[in-house]
This record gives C-alpha cells, structure tokens and sequence, in this order.
C-alpha cells in the first residue's frame, strides 16, 4: 500500500503517513489538486508559510503502461492566485511511485536554503548554502557527483530564488537532460520556503503494486500499439512539437508580433522541419528522444552546438512560437539560446515570450532583436530592473509599462495558439481553472470531427467544457498529452488505457472512468478558486482580443460571455 510522505521544512521532520481512502482511486493533478483543495487557506498567500507543495506521480506510474512517467506539481500559485498544476516528464514520477509513495506533501519554510533526499531509508535534510545563485545545469551536474548518476533530482535556479513569478521547477531525465514543470510560478514557492532541490533515491526500491499483472500486460502492448497506430505519432517522432509551427501557422493561429497576427512570414525557419535539419549537422544532437522510460512516442529533441556541447533539450512548439513568431525572431538558434538561459535560469519559456512580446510592443527593445533579450534575460541574476521584470512574466510586464495589450488571463501568458482563430482553445484560456493554459484543453481541428469549425463563435463551451475533463483526467493518470491525443480519436484505445488503469487498481471501471474521474478534478479546482474569491468575470479574455481583428481570418474572439459562463455551470 502506497504512503502519503509529509515533509515539515520547519522543524526538519518527515513521517509516512496512511493514505485516506478517497486518495487511492487519485494521483497526478487530481490527488494535488484534492491535497491542496483540503490544505490550504484558499486565500493564503502563495509565498507564505501556509501554502504546499504537492509532488503526486500518476496512478499508472511507475508500470509498464507507455508514457505515464510524468510528475505532477501542486499548490497554489504566486502568478494566477489559484489553485496550481504543473507537469514535467524526466524520471522522478516513477521513481516516487517505486519507493511506495503516493505523494509527497512539502509544508513549511526552511531557515535556510537546504535540499531534501527522499530514499528508502526516509528523508534526510542538507544544507544547499554552495547551490545558492546556481543555475539548473550546473546544480544537476553537482547534485549528481554528490549522490550518484542513478538519483533524481528536482531543482530549481536562480529565478526560482528570487521568487520571481514565471519561475519554473526543473526535474531530471534518466540520462541528466531536464524537463520542466514551467507554468504558473512553481518554482517561486519552493524558492520561497528555500528548498533549493529535491533528491529522489529509488535505490532499494520495489516494484509498483498492480493488482492484475496479466490484464496490465495486455492492455499495455495493446495501449501502446493503438497510440503508434495514430497519424500524429509518426509525426510528432519525426519532428517533435516544432512540427506544430507551420501547421498552426498555415492555420493562422501562430503567436505572431504580441497576438497583433496569426501569421509568420518567417515561421519555417523556426519550424521542426528546419530544427530537424540543424540537429542533423550537430554532433550529439537527436531528433528524436524519450524524456522517460519507456515512451513510444520519443517526441523531444536534444540540439548541440558546432563542437557536439548540449545547448538544450527540448525545445518545444511553445518555446518556438513564444520567443519566436511571438517576439519577431526568425533564427532558431537564437530562440534555441533564448531558451537555454530560460531552462539555466529556471524560467517558464511561455511566459517570457508573452513578457518579451509585450515589451517589444511597448519599445522597450526592438521587434526581432533576439541580442536584446537575451541582454535582459542574463541581467537577471544581478537583479537588473528590466530582467527581473520580464522574470515576473507577462502580466507583472505589462502592469509595470501601462501596455494595454497584455495576452494573459488570471495572470497567466497564453500559449502560442491564437484564441480569435481556436476558439475552443480560447474558451479554454477563458474559464480553465488555472488561467490561460492550454494544456487544460486545447481545441484542435481533427478528420474525425469534420463539422467542427475552429472559428465559430458557437459550440465552443461544449467543447472546452470535454477537454477540460479529459485533461484533468490524462494528467491525474500521468500520462503524457501527447500519447493521450490519439484516444481522442480511436475509441477502442482509450478503452485500453482504461483497461490499464482498472488493471492496477484492482477494480471495474466505466466507459466514462475518464470522463468521471476529469469531472471530479476540475470540480475541486473549481471550487478553490471560487473560495480564493475568483467569479465569472475572471474568466474572460483580454479586451484587445474581442475588439481588435485577426488579420487573415478578419474575425475577433466573439464567443458569448453566456457561453463562456456555460462551461462550468
């Protein structure tokens, strides 16, 4: 039986607790989710002593089912104010889930900057005074010398020290790349309770208990065979996310200029195809590489520059779009370095590019000037006004230089998808629980809906209202997006996933499990908001979004404030 690990960061105490039974049909975002619905003031301060972490690994993780290695990170957030989840793929889930560990609740602020190992023989505290002002690769590199290649770790950088508010948390894959839970100022809170990192030692560790090894079985090779058989999976191992880039610009859709246009006359040469090409004449650099064991998908990237030296890994159709198409800036390498300080400094790549973007709109630095913003990044740590600025995202940006076109919602930068031509995905960023996120429900086009039109100002809560549960529910599995979009569209492969799912669990599930289980998660959210003070008239867009009209399409984001009100009624 699985424990729940609470961690006290004030007296240095940790205990193994029993797991309630409501918690153990849970894991991922929605057994955070739960833990922070019930365990934090909603109106706490996010940086105060009263708010937690929660590190949950997925129901699946730690099995044989395909793509469930990933680690959801809880709590309320210092950027949006709500209740927060961000996930990251890399090893820690898995490693979590071996040592019997159902969640780990961090409580408290430590007196000093220290890093916790959690291992078999429990949790031992450290002081991380050497790792203050150290940026994530240079504290992987360390934290691995100290504890050995086979550890996990989660850290975060500088920026995360600084309690700036687009701080991100960085996990550890297996072969010591890093993957990032980026959204909502994670990394702020850790930074704020001076946890510097978390080591995982899975050494001693046994194997997950599943109830029914040999239904798990089938339903697994049957699970990963359905999601290879999807279209979407040869393209995504072929060119990861960036392949998105001249889709969703060929769509009108892209970030382009601070969402003034949805259309980048140079979005090839920040495309996948191009990406693809460049890692083809690098030394060390993959097109193609699994973030965790056991991925069939493999959709990340490694790039190295001219002498094989890693420069990042992976960069992402967000990245790409935000600090690219979104900031005018046409030469990948440049968004490839962009990021690569983002990642050192423990910074959400997303909501830079909105702050950057903003701050071009406003003169602060040239259109396309990439030397620019880098120059503004790498003040930062030094605690330059106009770096720190941009650290704090989108939202504090645009407050600090009286712009009045901020692309954020609840404090949050939306994602590269322009909401006036995706208005399911607008809808999405209007009413998910955790701002302008679209992984909560991302409203793509699909052959096997062919009435749905992307632009229509109708229907668009029904559909948002769908993803948003069906998200909550993939996270709350542990299983990555991608590997969950071919469900989407071949029934009897979700049905595997459910099989899996009631394999380890030990019981009967419904044709609606995920359905179910999704709805249940965006109601507890739903309900913290709701008693953290958030209303309706907080889930609506930027004004500039219903006014101003998307050059191409010539529409604006007219879905009804009624439908909006519509999705969680």
């Amino acid at each position: 039986m699985r424990k729940i690990l609470r961690i006290n960061l004030d007296n240095q105490t940790s205990e193994l607790e029993s797991m309630p039974a409501d918690y153990a049909k849970l894991g991922g975002r929605g057994l955070s989710s739960t833990i922070i619905s019930r365990e934090v003031p909603p109106k706490a301060d996010p940086l105060g002593k009263d708010n937690k972490i929660v590190l949950a690994p997925g129901i699946l993780a730690g099995t044989k089912v395909t793509c469930t290695g990933r680690l959801s990170i809880g709590m309320k957030s210092p950027l949006t104010n709500t209740v927060k989840e961000a996930n990251a793929g890399g090893e820690l889930a898995n490693q979590i889930a071996k040592l019997g560990i159902h969640a780990v609740i961090i409580e408290g602020t430590a007196s000093s900057p220290t890093l916790l190992k959690i291992g078999n023989k429990g949790v031992e505290f450290e002081s991380a005074e050497n790792l203050k002002g150290v940026g994530t690769y240079e504290c992987l590199e360390i934290l691995k010398k100290q504890f050995g290649d086979k550890c996990g770790v989660i850290s975060i950088g500088p920026a995360g020290e600084m309690k700036l508010k687009a701080a991100a948390i960085a996990v550890s894959t297996k072969d010591e790349h890093l993957r990032f839970a980026a959204r909502g100022g994670v990394g702020a809170v850790m930074g704020a309770k001076n946890l510097k990192a978390v080591i995982v030692d899975e050494k001693g560790s046994k194997a997950v208990e599943v109830a029914d090894k040999k239904a798990l079985n089938e339903s697994a090779k049957a699970l990963s065979k359905g999601i290879l058989s999807h279209p979407l999976s040869e393209g995504l191992k072929a060119l990861g996310s960036p392949l998105l880039v001249n889709m969703i610009d060929s769509m009108g859709a892209l970030s382009t200029k601070n969402f003034s246009q949805g259309r980048f006359d140079k979005a090839n040469d920040i495309s996948g195809e191009t990406l693809v090409g460049l890692t083809s004449t690098r030394p060390n650099s993959k097109p193609a590489h699994a973030c965790m064991t056991g991925c069939v998908i493999q959709c990340s990237n490694v790039l190295t520059d001219e002498k094989g030296e890693l420069i990042c890994s992976s960069i992402e159709f967000e990245t790409l779009g935000l600090l690219g198409s979104n900031c005018l800036i046409d030469d990948v390498e440049k968004v490839a370095e962009l990021n690569r300080v983002c990642n050192d400094l423990g910074l959400d790549t997303m909501d830079v590019g909105g702050a950057l973007g903003v701050a071009m709109d406003e003169g602060v630095i040239p259109w396309g000037d990439a030397d620019a913003a880098l120059a503004l990044l790498n003040e930062i740590p030094d605690g330059g006004e106009k770096g720190v600025m941009i650290g704090h995202g989108a939202q504090f940006t645009g407050e600090k230089l009286g712009a009045k076109r901020v692309p954020t919602v609840k404090g949050q930068a939306l994602a590269a998808y322009d909401p006036r031509a995706l208005k399911g995905t607008g809808t999405t960023y209007a009413t998910a629980t955790m701002g302008a996120d679209h992984t909560c429900g991302n409203a793509l086009p699909s052959p096997t809906m062919p009435d749905y039109s992307p632009v229509s100002p109708t229907g668009q809560a029904d559909i948002s209202r769908f993803l948003q549960g069906y998200f909550a529910a993939v996270d709350s599995l542990g299983l990555c997006l991608f590997a969950s979009l071919p469900l989407l569209d071949i029934p009897e492969v979700k049905q595997h996933l459910i099989d899996c799912t009631a394999a380890v669990l030990g019981e009967e599930l419904s044709e609606q499990y995920i359905e179910e289980l999704g709805g249940e998660v965006v109601k507890a959210e739903r309900g913290f908001n709701l008693s953290a003070g958030f209303t309706k008239i907080d889930d609506r867009l930027p004004d500039f979004f219903t006014k101003e009209v998307l050059p191409g399409l010539d529409t604006t984001f007219d879905v009804s404030e009624d439908d909006l009100d519509s999705v969680h009624a």
